[in-house]
């Protein structure tokens, strides 16, 4: 599947014109200003303001991998999306993280939940990962609904979205197949919407993966972007804003 092309949208501008509507016409004002006017100014301002906070009502935190941490990279794909919609982003994601791998090194999912809703976020995306590969299917369903628990307590108003392992080169292991088989199952109890990239193969182009034959390239991760962007306008058109 070819991602559509990342276009930026147009509340920041449509900002920047209110906002030229306002000083323009504070220009043009002559010293004995009517009544209207300054009612007319007023008005501007205020549809100046309630434009910004549209555009950054939605506050996305990201819990997932180095596939969104970033490893050796320049931009990420919550930073590209981010800029794409106009949205507040909280990266918390671990390079090394899971639902179960990570515990002995920078930590689990688990780990970045205190951080990823600390700023009452609107939507929360668990994103990956390919890091349970070795871990047992069981346990990975154990810590993924006890960390939906966990998000579903803290953030009780966010939108959770859970978007499964991502799986970079080609075969996708049986073992990767049957962690992602136990976060779907744990998503699904819980009622979340699930996005099953695994079968996607979203970094399958080797062109697009680094030297280390893992992590995707700035352009891997453009790519990424896209697809997951894709993938949240099927759950829901607004959901980024």
């Amino acid at each position: 599947m070819t991602p559509r092309l990342l276009r930026h949208r147009t509340a920041g501008a449509a900002v920047a014109a209110l906002a030229s509507v306002a000083v323009l016409g504070g220009c043009s004002l002559s010293p004995s200003v009517t009544a209207g006017t300054a009612s007319a100014r007023t008005a501007d301002a205020e549809r100046v303001v309630a434009a910004e906070s549209e555009w950054s009502a939605v506050r996305v935190s990201v819990i997932g991998d180095s596939f969104s941490a970033g490893s050796m990279n320049d931009v990420v794909w919550p930073d590209v999306l981010a800029e794409e919609h106009g949205f507040e982003v909280t990266n918390a994601s671990l390079g090394g993280a899971g639902y179960e791998a990570g515990d002995d090194y920078l930590g689990t999912f688990a780990d970045q939940v205190a951080y990823a809703t600390e700023e009452n976020p609107t939507v929360i995306l668990v994103v990956g990962s390919e890091n349970d590969v070795d871990a047992d299917p069981a346990d990975v369903l154990a810590d993924a609904t006890d960390l939906y628990a966990s998000l579903r307590e803290r953030s009780p108003e966010a939108h959770i979205v859970v978007i499964g392992p991502i799986w970079s080169g080609e075969p996708v292991s049986e073992d990767m197949w049957d962690v992602d088989a136990a976060v779907s199952a744990a998503a699904v109890s819980a009622g979340l919407d699930y996005v099953d990239a695994l079968p996607q193969e979203w970094l399958a182009d080797p062109l697009i993966i680094q030297d280390d034959g893992d992590h995707p390239t700035d352009e891997g991760q453009y790519l990424l972007a896209g697809h997951i962007d894709d993938a949240l306008m099927q759950v829901d058109p607004d959901l980024l804003g």
